[in-house]
C-alpha cells in the first residue's frame, strides 16, 4: 500500500513540531497536549513508516538520518497544506484574503509605511498578519515553503530565492545615559576598547549582519558579551539601560539621541551598512492578495530614488517610527 494512504497526517504534523523544537516537552506545550501523547504519536509514526526517526532519552533528542529526511519533506507538505486556505480566500472579485507579512524587527522606512497605506486604500477588505522573525528564521520559513516572501537584511544571497532591494541602512555604536561614555565628545574607536558589548544573535551565529560582525571584531570589547538578543528592540533596551555599547540603525536611534536617551559613539562616519531585501521563494505560489501587496511594495520602491532609500548618519529627516 502507498505510504500516502496509510500515513496519519496528524502524526506527520506532530512530528514536524517535535523535529523543529528538538524536544517532546516543548512540542507538547506548543500543541497543547501531554508529553505521553506526543511520545506515543512519534512511536506510531515510526511504526507506520518502519524506521526510527529520532534517538531520544530523558535529556537527549536527536533526529536520525531518516528523521532529518522526513522533516525536510514533511515541512514542505505541511507548509503547502497551510497555504491552501490562503489561496482559497482569493476566489472572490474583491480581495478579502490575508497577507502574511514576515519581517525582521524594526524595518524602519517610509516605503514600508507608504506600502501599507496604499495597499489598504486599494484593498480595504484584505487583512495583514505581521510576524517578526530574525533573519535565519525567515530563511528557514522560506526554505520550508511556509511563506512566499519575507523582508529582512541579506548579506549572502541563496540561489533558490529571488531578491528585490528595498533600502539600505547604516548602523552606529550607541550607549545609554548611565554609561561612562555618555555625553563625551571627541572620542575615538580606541575609547571603546574594554567596554561591555551588546549585540545581535545574527551577528554572532550567522553572516546576515556581516558588517556588524566585521566591525565588532576590530574593537576589543570586554569579554564575554554582556548582552545578546535576537531582535533590535531588546538590543536597544539593554543599551538604553546602560548595560553596554551596542549597534543600532542610525534612523532608529535618531529619536532617542534627540531625547537624550542614547549617545552616538565612534566611528562617526557611515559604517556597518545593511541592505534590506524582499526575499521570495518562487516555488511557493502567492495568493492574489499577497501578489497585490508585493506589486504595491515594488511600485513604491521603484518610485523612490535610491538616495532617498539610503539612511545614513547624515539624517535630514525625522525618524521613521
Amino acid at each position: 500500500m502507498a505510504l500516502s494512504r496509510k500515513i496519519n497526517w496528524n502524526l506527520l504534523y506532530t512530528f514536524v513540531v517535535v523535529a523543529e523544537t528538538q524536544s517532546i516537552s516543548k512540542a507538547a506545550h506548543i500543541l497543547g497536549r501531554g508529553q505521553p501523547a506526543i511520545s506515543a504519536a512519534l512511536k506510531n509514526l515510526e511504526c507506520q513508516i518502519g524506521l526510527q526517526l529520532a534517538e531520544r532519552g530523558p535529556r537527549f533528542f536527536k533526529l536520525t538520518e531518516a528523521g532529518r529526511l522526513l522533516h525536510r519533506e514533511a515541512s514542505e507538505i505541511c507548509g503547502a497544506i497551510d497555504r491552501i486556505s490562503v489561496l482559497l480566500k482569493d476566489t472572490e472579485e474583491v480581495l478579502t484574503g490575508n497577507v502574511r507579512l514576515t519581517i525582521a524587527s524594526h524595518m524602519a522606512s517610509p516605503i514600508l509605511n507608504q506600502t501599507l497605506t496604499e495597499f489598504h486604500r486599494r484593498h480595504n477588505r484584505a487583512t495583514i498578519s505581521c510576524t517578526v522573525m530574525n533573519s535565519p528564521e525567515i530563511i528557514e520559513a522560506l526554505a520550508n515553503r511556509l511563506i512566499h516572501f519575507g523582508i529582512g537584511p541579506v548579506f549572502n544571497k541563496r540561489s533558490e530565492f529571488e531578491y528585490f532591494h528595498i533600502f539600505k541602512e547604516y548602523c552606529g555604536f550607541y550607549c545609554g545615559a548611565t554609561h561612562p561614555l555618555f555625553g563625551k565628545e571627541g572620542l575615538t574607536v580606541e575609547d571603546l576598547k574594554g567596554h561591555n558589548e551588546i549585540t545581535y544573535q545574527s551577528a554572532i551565529f550567522s553572516d546576515y549582519l556581516h558588517s556588524i560582525t566585521e566591525m565588532r571584531s576590530n574593537i576589543n570589547f570586554n569579554e564575554p558579551l554582556t548582552g545578546i538578543a535576537n531582535n533590535l528592540e531588546e538590543v536597544r533596551r539593554m543599551v538604553l539601560s546602560g548595560l553596554g555599547v551596542g549597534p543600532i540603525p542610525v534612523q532608529i536611534a535618531a529619536r532617542d539621541v534627540r531625547d537624550g536617551l542614547l549617545w552616538r559613539l565612534p566611528p562617526y562616519e557611515d559604517v556597518m551598512p545593511i541592505d534590506i531585501y524582499l526575499i521570495t521563494n518562487a516555488k511557493v505560489r502567492p495568493s492574489q492578495t499577497e501578489q497585490a501587496f508585493l506589486d504595491t511594495l515594488k511600485k513604491e520602491v521603484l518610485n523612490t530614488p535610491e538616495s532617498q532609500r539610503t539612511y545614513s548618519g547624515n539624517l535630514n529627516t525625522a525618524p521613521f517610527w
